[in-house]
């Protein structure tokens, strides 16, 4: 007879492995991250691991996954927070944080060798699409305040944030670690109606 599967401990235990996955990308980047280091790292054994993934790639999406639900609640709590050009920054803001971490070009770099995996490509392009709707929304709702111009179609606002988030990225990619990138002040700087309109920290 099958032994049954406790829902909360599986749950728990698979939250663990992804969590120890994230790190080890984070510090080592995928390609010089192991299972057995996860497993290390998780305090569980390969038959363990390979219980809940069946490869590095199945766990890295796994962390994907769950960097995704993290990037929602961080996006639902800037609405919460703040509305319109001024949830757009805080958006920026928060992008900048991220690129100035110590970790984020080792784990951006890492998954340079696997963005043509399916499973990887989706997990992405689902995080480019959250995010596009966000600016869609709080951009719309900025320019009904007055604050963002409106020479240019929505879309074409959208689309030309994500070049300078991508710009960005790359510069980040290549600057000394911790090193401050100005995108809010550039995205204040193509969207706003005029100088001085919510100035970024």
């Amino acid at each position: 007879m099958p032994r049954s599967v406790d829902p909360q401990r599986h749950g728990a235990r698979r939250a663990v492995i992804v969590a120890a996955a994230a790190a080890q990308f984070a510090e080592l980047g995928y390609d010089r991250a192991t299972t057995a280091g996860i497993c290390r790292a998780a305090g569980i054994s390969s038959g363990t691991f390979f219980h809940y993934f069946p490869s590095k790639l199945d766990v890295l999406v796994a962390v994907l996954t769950t960097e995704l639900e993290s990037l929602r609640e961080s996006l639902e709590q800037v609405a919460r927070e703040a509305s319109g050009l001024a949830a757009v920054l805080a958006h920026a803001a928060r992008i900048e944080a991220e690129m100035a971490d110590d970790s984020y070009v080792t784990f951006v770099n890492g998954l340079l060798g696997v963005v043509g995996e399916p499973e990887v490509a989706a997990a992405l392009a689902a995080e480019s699409e959250m995010v596009e709707r966000f600016l869609a929304e709080h951009l719309g709702r900025g320019r009904r305040d007055g604050d963002v111009r409106e020479d240019v179609d929505l879309a074409d606002l959208v689309t030309w944030i994500g070049w300078l988030v991508d710009g960005a990225s790359q510069g980040a990619l290549q600057r000394p670690t911790g090193a401050a990138s100005p995108l809010a002040a550039a995205i204040l700087a193509l969207v706003a109606t005029r100088p001085g309109v919510l100035e970024p920290d």
